[in-house]
């Protein structure tokens, strides 16, 4: 099967553009998958659904990595996720297909990308706290909007995603696993972790 994934905004003419860069291939395709992304609605539904649905031996088909991943490292685990499963990968824009002898340097350059934003970002988020800590020692406060003081804001079952009982169930019964369920719900492993150990914790 072969099969092309689109991710749009609301805007007409950009899924115009990316179906014409993929049409214009000539290549006859078996299905579609199309997220129209909004700024208030980030998740992609029929992403996770086409992550669920291809086998091995088929084709997907992206315009571009941009329009795969939110990020580098998105994009790196849902090309590894479909290789893994023995899918073929082919982004037009930036030349990549994941059955050319230069996709693993590719992907390694991207990786390595991915971890220096990775680690730049870490870097930032240091300072800043560091920054803070100054500022609370020297005025005894730290004004923000939300009044808070940083860290992870605490999350309740209600929270989670309307979804992950559905996966949960799944995962119970070793229909997916972890790493399936983490790219359905289109969270890292660690988050998912934790969202697991939040859900049984409440279950009890």
């Amino acid at each position: 099967m072969i099969v092309k994934y689109l991710r749009v905004s609301t805007l007409n003419q950009e899924q115009t553009r990316q179906e014409y860069q993929l049409e214009k291939l000539g290549v006859k395709f078996d299905k579609s998958y199309e997220d129209k992304i909004t700024g208030k609605v980030k998740e992609r539904p029929q992403l996770q659904k086409m992550l669920c649905e291809v086998q091995e031996g088929d084709t997907v088909y992206c315009e571009s990595i941009s329009r795969l991943g939110r990020n580098l490292k998105d994009l790196i685990e849902i090309i590894d996720y479909l290789v893994t499963k023995g899918v073929r990968v082919i982004i037009v824009k930036e030349g990549i297909d994941t059955y050319s002898s230069t996709y693993k340097l590719l992907l390694a350059v991207f990786g390595g990308v991915a971890e220096m934003e990775r680690e730049s970002i870490q870097e930032r988020t240091l300072q800043s706290i560091e920054a803070l800590k100054d500022i609370k020692e020297t005025t005894g406060e730290i004004k923000t909007r939300s009044g808070k003081w940083f860290g992870r804001e605490e999350k309740t079952v209600e929270d989670l995603p309307k979804t992950f009982e559905k996966y949960y169930k799944k995962l119970e019964n070793k229909e997916i696993t972890k790493v399936e369920m983490s790219k359905l719900l289109g969270c890292s492993r660690a988050t998912l972790y934790r969202w697991i150990k939040l859900y049984e914790g409440e279950e009890k």
